[in-house]
């Protein structure tokens, strides 16, 4: 699907309503909203309907050679459920800051802001960015949460963070050095402050714990979980928190 900068424009823009929003995400996918349950929690996730068809159909009517961008953003991963669940169940005081990383359909973040934390969701995709601030619209959580465009290898925030979550982020080893520096620079030094990354039990990533392990403390953790097909899968959790005099 072509680029549109309308996209990016809307997603970000504060006067955009969801009315508008569904609109264009409607004339480029046929979307609904989905209720996941975090044990007592229950958000509502704007999402393509029946991903699986809409990616065969994109490959069935690609051209020979054709480039295609697949919406891997629009998937919303078996490890990013346990970690929205951890997060829902965090026990910062409310009012702190919270940034997730490749958002994709942001569910971290937006349990994050239901549990009172002021939450940046952020992605690289526009198309992630617009599904995102539905979501924060449909859960009436403008006042406690934003999308945001990141590229964590080419960006610097301006402020730190008392927690920092992302989910399947390891899966590009180009970016495993970056996000290790990103997170080394953005997490908070106050006490308790951490980083949660949840991944597949068999992503390979020690060139991050190598680089990561020189500015954290790490501790993994493992918790079972399903595919989309049912089969049972092993995510791991890893909680980093910055080592004395880093």
């Amino acid at each position: 699907m072509k680029a549109d900068p309308r996209v990016l424009q809307m997603a970000l823009a504060p006067q955009s309503s969801l009315e508008d929003i569904l609109a264009l995400a409607g004339s480029r996918y046929r979307v609904a909203f989905e209720t996941v349950s975090l044990g007592p929690m229950a958000i509502d996730l704007l999402q393509i309907v029946d991903l699986p068809e809409y990616i065969d159909r994109l490959v069935d009517t690609s051209r020979p050679g054709e480039t295609l961008n697949l919406p891997f953003w629009a998937k919303l991963w078996p490890a990013s459920l346990p970690l929205a669940l951890l997060v829902s169940r965090m026990s910062l005081p409310p009012g702190k800051r919270l940034l997730e990383l490749g958002a994709g359909l942001g569910l971290c973040g937006l349990a994050a802001a239901m549990r009172g934390f002021q939450s940046l969701i952020t992605d690289i995709e526009p198309e992630s960015l617009l599904f995102i601030r539905a979501s924060i619209l449909k859960n009436g959580l403008g006042h406690m949460a934003r999308a945001a465009y990141l590229d964590i290898a080419a960006t610097t925030l301006d402020e730190r963070f008392e927690a920092i979550v992302a989910s399947e982020a390891l899966y590009l080893p180009d970016l495993h050095e970056p996000l290790a520096r990103f997170l080394a620079s953005h997490l908070s030094d106050e006490p308790g402050s951490q980083a949660l990354l949840s991944f597949d039990q068999g992503r390979e990533a020690r060139s991050f714990f190598a680089r990561a392990n020189q500015d954290f403390l790490l501790q993994r953790s493992q918790t079972a979980c399903r595919s989309d097909s049912g089969e049972a899968r092993t995510s791991v959790i890893c909680r980093m928190q910055r080592r004395a005099g880093s």
